[in-house]
C-alpha cells in the first residue's frame, strides 16, 4: 500500500470537459489536489487558474511533465494528441487519465499502453459514466438473469453541437460523431456483451461544410440471434437512452450516459401477446442515487495508484472499443 494519502494532479489542456465535470469532480475527491493546469491560450489558462486555484499554471505541456511535484495527468486534448502526449506522460513517470476516445485507432492504443507499462504507470480511458451506480446497476440486473438472455441492445448519444469551428468538426484531429459519441455507445454494448461483433452495418450522414461525420446509425451482430443498433449524432437533439431486449423480459434507461443524482432503471417482464398487443407486463422500477460520476472516476483512479486497485476501464476493455470503433468507420467509408 502507497503511504502517499494525497495525489497531485496536472491537467494537460483547457478543454471544456476539464472545466465543466473533471476538474470540480477532482476538486471533491479527498485524495487529490489540483496541483498543476497547462494550457497554450494564455487567456483560457488564466480563466482556468482564477476559478480552481491551482499551485502552479504552465503556458507547454512538457514543462508540466517536468515537474516532480506532479503524481497524476489528466489528459483532455483534442483526440489525435492524445498517443503522443499519453507516452510524453508514462515516459516522465506520470500515472495518466485520458479522455475518450483514448486514441484514433486499436493500433495507437496498443502503443500507449506499452509505454505505460514499461514506465510502470497506471494508464486509463476516462469513461467517467462506467465507474457510476448506474451502469453498474443495470449489469447487476442483467448477470442475474432477470430480464433472460440478451437478444438485442437499443443505444441513443446525440449531443447537439453547431460549433463548426470546434474541434468536433475538424477532420482528420479526431473529430466526427464516431469519435465523440459512437464510442459511448460501442463502450455500452462492449461492457453488456463482453465480446466483440461479428457483422457491422453503418449508414453515415455527413457535415456538408467541414466532410465530418455528423451522425451514424449501426447494426452490429454479435452471432447467435444478439444484435445492437446505435445512433448517435452531432447534429439531432440532445438525447440519451438505452434498452436491451431479452428473452424473457426488457431493461430501460431513459438516462443519458452521464447522468447523476436520482436515476430511474424500468425492467418490464410477464407481457403476453393478447390480439395485436401486448398485456400483463409487470413493471419493476428501480430508483438509485448516482454520485457525481467524474467524481467517482477520480477516487477510484486515486485508489488504483495509492492502492493497487484494478482501474475500473481496463485495457482489454479499451481495445476493444477502439478496434470495433474502427470496424465502424471501416465499414462506414469514414477513411
Amino acid at each position: 500500500m502507497n503511504e502517499q494519502k494525497i495525489l497531485r494532479w496536472g491537467v494537460l489542456g483547457t478543454a471544456g470537459i476539464a472545466k465543466n465535470r473533471t476538474i470540480p469532480g477532482m476538486l471533491l475527491s479527498a485524495k487529490s489536489e489540483l496541483y498543476a493546469i497547462a494550457g497554450r491560450n494564455p487567456a483560457k489558462l488564466q480563466a482556468f487558474a482564477d476559478e480552481f486555484h491551482p499551485t502552479v499554471t504552465y503556458d507547454n505541456y512538457q514543462a508540466l511533465l517536468d515537474d516532480p511535484n506532479v503524481d497524476v495527468v489528466y489528459i483532455p486534448l483534442p483526440n489525435n494528441l492524445h498517443k503522443e502526449w499519453v507516452i510524453k506522460a508514462a515516459k516522465a513517470g506520470k500515472h495518466i487519465l485520458c479522455e475518450k476516445p483514448l486514441a484514433m485507432s486499436e493500433a495507437e492504443v496498443k502503443e500507449m499502453f506499452a509505454a505505460a507499462k514499461e514506465a510502470g504507470v497506471i494508464l486509463e480511458e476516462a469513461y467517467a459514466y462506467r465507474h457510476a451506480q448506474l451502469i453498474h446497476k443495470v449489469k447487476e440486473i442483467i448477470d442475474s438473469g432477470a430480464i433472460g438472455r440478451i437478444r438485442c441492445i437499443n443505444s441513443t448519444h446525440s449531443t447537439f453541437d453547431n460549433n463548426k469551428s470546434g474541434i468536433r468538426y475538424m477532420k482528420g484531429k479526431g473529430g466526427g460523431a464516431v469519435y465523440d459519441v459512437t464510442c459511448y455507445n460501442v463502450s455500452l454494448v462492449s461492457y453488456l456483451l463482453g465480446k466483440d461483433p461479428t457483422t457491422y452495418s453503418v449508414c453515415c450522414g455527413f457535415d456538408e461544410d467541414t466532410g465530418v461525420d455528423a451522425s451514424n446509425a449501426i447494426l452490429l451482430g454479435y452471432g447467435e440471434g444478439v444484435s445492437a443498433m446505435l445512433y448517435a449524432g452531432l447534429d439531432a437533439y440532445p438525447r440519451g437512452y438505452f434498452s436491451v431486449l431479452g428473452d424473457t423480459g426488457r431493461l430501460d434507461v431513459d438516462y443519458k450516459f452521464n447522468s447523476r443524482g436520482v436515476v430511474k432503471i424500468s425492467v418490464g417482464k410477464g407481457a403476453v401477446p393478447h390480439s395485436s398487443e401486448y398485456v400483463d407486463e409487470v413493471r419493476t422500477e428501480y430508483t438509485i442515487w448516482v454520485d457525481d460520476n467524474y467524481n467517482t472516476e477520480i477516487d477510484q483512479f486515486n485508489d488504483a495508484v495509492l492502492n493497487g486497485t484494478q482501474p475500473e476501464i481496463s485495457e482489454e476493455e479499451s481495445l476493444r472499443t477502439a478496434r470495433v470503433c474502427d470496424a465502424i468507420r471501416k465499414a462506414g467509408n469514414l477513411d
